[in-house]
């Protein structure tokens, strides 16, 4: 009798444990920013949520009207061979329009402590999606226009700006146009505007203090009133709280291991939980593929 008392006591200690553990993962994933990993992944998972978002964030950047857009969502380009570096971009979008078409890599990173690698990423990354986009026998001007478009959420320069842009150019004779087709932008969520700046830029900084803190007051602008509707609808959605309590499970499970085992050990299983991760991303992404065949 003591024994099953003593049973019961423990199931409920654990049911509590467990409600409690489901409201504090739901109140993290409802804090939640677009610039972070998980809810970008899940909103851009969404077909008619993702290409709203592309055409959001390209138009509102690069200023303009957007053609025809596609994208796929963390798609993985190997590397030229087994033993070479391969990459997973975010957001891969290709534009179509009367002038040909275009290629755009969108990436939030949070990753401030990888800021010193930020340009040879984006050097990587340019050439490695660059490599699969000539076909053999194909001349040179065939190459599409390449944008990589990076979201911080840290300064990547240290100028506090909110838009930095850098090109290939003749350090010699900086006169002398050099146009290689590939732009690279390095967007601070929490720069400052440009002096002289207009309403195009205006709805930049909007848009990024919307992606950076993804709240009711930084919803200013059409753009941002967009882009939250999605946010809500996607942190909403059953399926989204079943996989972020599953992710944050194991996250958890992770996180006291590694008090328990030591910060080497953590590190390891850090390592071993963001490739199980990827694996859970790439089948989740696979099923809804084959569902919307």
């Amino acid at each position: 009798m003591a024994f099953l008392l003593q049973f019961q006591q423990r199931k409920e200690k654990q049911t509590m444990y467990d409600e409690r553990t489901r409201q504090i993962a739901m109140k993290r994933l409802e804090e939640m920013n677009v610039i972070d990993d998980f809810l970008f992944t899940e909103i851009m998972a969404n077909e008619k949520n993702g290409l709203e978002v592309c055409r959001i964030i390209l138009s509102c950047v690069l200023k303009r009207k957007i053609g025809k857009i596609r994208f796929t969502y963390q798609k993985v380009v190997q590397g030229e061979t087994e033993e070479s570096h391969g990459i997973r971009m975010d957001a891969y979008i290709t534009e179509e329009d009367g002038d040909g078409i275009r290629v755009y890599d969108v990436e939030p990173d949070k990753q401030a402590g990888q800021k010193s690698q930020l340009p040879k990423r984006s050097r990587y990354y340019s050439s490695l999606i660059d490599s699969k986009l000539l076909k053999p026998g194909k001349n040179y001007k065939n190459l599409p226009e390449l944008v990589t478009i990076f979201i911080l959420s840290y300064d990547p320069f240290g100028e506090n700006a909110m838009y930095y842009e850098a090109g290939t150019v003749v350090k010699t004779h900086p006169h002398i146009p050099y146009d290689d087709g590939v732009r690279r932008l390095f967007l601070y969520v929490n720069g400052d505007l440009p002096e002289g700046a207009g309403d195009d830029d205006q709805s930049i900084r909007n848009l990024l203090r919307y992606i950076g803190k993804s709240t009711e007051a930084n919803v200013t602008d059409e753009n941002t009133k967009k882009l939250n509707s999605i946010v809500k609808s996607t942190k909403h959605a059953e399926d989204t709280g079943e996989r972020y309590m599953k992710s944050w499970e194991r996250d958890e499970f992770i996180r006291d291991e590694a008090f328990d085992q030591g910060l080497a050990q953590g590190e390891e299983e850090r390592k071993k939980l963001e490739e199980e991760n990827k694996k859970l991303r790439e089948e989740i992404k696979r099923l809804r593929n084959h569902a919307n065949a």
